[in-house]
């Protein structure tokens, strides 16, 4: 019987006992429905050839719904206010105000513009399913190229991949000397430079591609440490650091973007040899952009656009004097 409901029934001939139901008559149906008293009256017999019962009971004026009939009709409108959901979903996500969005975020753009991004995102987009997988590139990139990721967000780096990847620069990381405010090296004339080995530095651990790419910095930016540095896997470790203690640390002044504009951190005027570090997204060529992902787009776009406002952010990613501290 259930195999035999499952692979018969139609939602058209639901919609048409449910008709019948209300109305009380086939040719009222009919009317209701704009077509044929014969097409209202085969659709219930097909029904109830299905099911293996009447439905209605045939009275002089009209018909009279049964207990079989009745449970066709409560199913029946539940069916088709789900598939009238259904209708509504896929509009929501042709306009990319709903479905599934699945991100992969590399571990800089997970802690820095992603948040706030996807605060925007979900204020505009409330019905917007969104999941975020943190990793490095070449871990992300196999998901990607899988069909798990719709997109990754992060440091563009230099790697072999196929033609089919698309890279998109949309802005850039810049690595800054940062430290409390309040800092005894704040406020200070010139260059903080020579005077940061009296305090004590934490950085990325070196198992870390950004751990590493700090010390090349360091070096080609001539900095002198004399003393190792602590290091940690944790940046939430390293930003705590920084805010209770003198400790300094150096990294992309993104990464701590939200303190920095609440005025808990601050830039030490140092000059840093960074390069121009680009991050944005990479995507496949042959995948057509979800509205989904043109939404995120935009929400993260709005996002650089105040920080570049606010002055946490340039056009190009340098280091804005007001940050400086000088």
């Amino acid at each position: 019987m259930r195999s035999q409901i499952n692979a018969r029934l139609k939602l058209r001939q639901i919609e048409i006992v449910i008709a019948v139901a209300e109305q009380g008559s086939f040719l009222a149906a009919a009317h209701k429905l704009s077509i044929t008293q014969p097409a209202v009256s085969k659709a219930v017999q097909d029904v109830e050839q299905i099911i293996g019962h009447p439905i209605f009971d045939r009275m002089a004026r009209g018909v009279m719904i049964n207990p079989f009939g009745r449970a066709v009709v409560e199913r029946g409108r539940a069916m088709l206010s789900l598939v009238e959901r259904l209708t509504d979903d896929i509009g929501l996500i042709e306009q990319g105000q709903a479905g599934t969005l699945v991100i992969g975020a590399l571990p800089t753009a997970a802690t820095s513009v992603l948040p706030p991004t996807l605060g925007r995102l979900r204020a505009s987009n409330p019905e917007l399913n969104i999941r975020l997988v943190q990793g490095r590139t070449a871990e992300l990139m196999p998901q990607l190229e899988s069909g798990k990721l719709d997109l990754i967000v992060g440091r563009l780096y230099e790697l072999e991949t196929s033609h089919d990847v698309h890279r998109e620069t949309i802005y850039h990381e810049p690595i800054s000397v940062l430290a409390r405010a309040g800092h005894p090296l704040l406020g200070r004339p010139g260059s903080a430079g020579a005077e940061l080995g009296k305090f004590g530095l934490v950085l990325p651990s070196l198992e870390q591609r950004l751990g590493q790419e700090i010390d090349a910095v360091i070096a080609y930016s001539g900095l002198e440490m004399l003393a190792a540095p602590l290091r940690s896997t944790s940046i939430s470790f390293i930003r705590e650091l920084v805010l209770s203690n003198d400790y300094v640390t150096i990294l992309p002044r993104l990464m701590l973007a939200g303190d920095l504009g609440r005025g808990a951190v601050r830039v030490l005027p140092v000059p840093m040899v960074s390069g121009s570090r680009p991050a944005g997204i990479i995507t496949l060529r042959h995948r057509r952009r979800s509205p989904s992902v043109g939404a995120l787009l935009a929400a993260l776009r709005d996002h650089l656009r105040e920080l570049r406002a606010t002055g946490l952010l340039d056009e190009d990613g340098a280091s804005p004097d007001a940050l400086t501290g000088s």
